[in-house]
């Protein structure tokens, strides 16, 4: 099976600006769908009152905050300085 590549390495390949444009959409696009289900689940668990789900819905929204912010810069750094392909 083959491993996941991250977002970084993926947009090191020598693709068209269009094609890491799609690429860097997609993953924030998963980013917000994550945030968003995490919230839900903070809501949801907020009002059944119940701590333990609340303290998991905020591991997971701090989860997909540090991933993202983390993954900003390198993001940036992969596309200044790999080739785009010309079409």
């Amino acid at each position: 099976m083959p491993k996941h590549k991250s977002i970084t390495q993926r947009l090191r390949y020598n693709l068209s600006a269009d094609v890491k444009q799609n690429i860097v959409s997609e993953w924030a696009q998963q980013k917000q769908d994550a945030f968003f289900d995490a919230y839900k689940h903070l809501e949801q668990a907020i009002g059944q009152n119940d701590i333990a789900e609340v303290n998991i819905a905020l591991d997971n929204l701090k989860d997909v905050g540090i991933k993202s912010f983390a993954a900003m810069p390198n993001i940036a750094n992969a596309l200044l300085s790999s080739p785009i392909k010309n079409d």
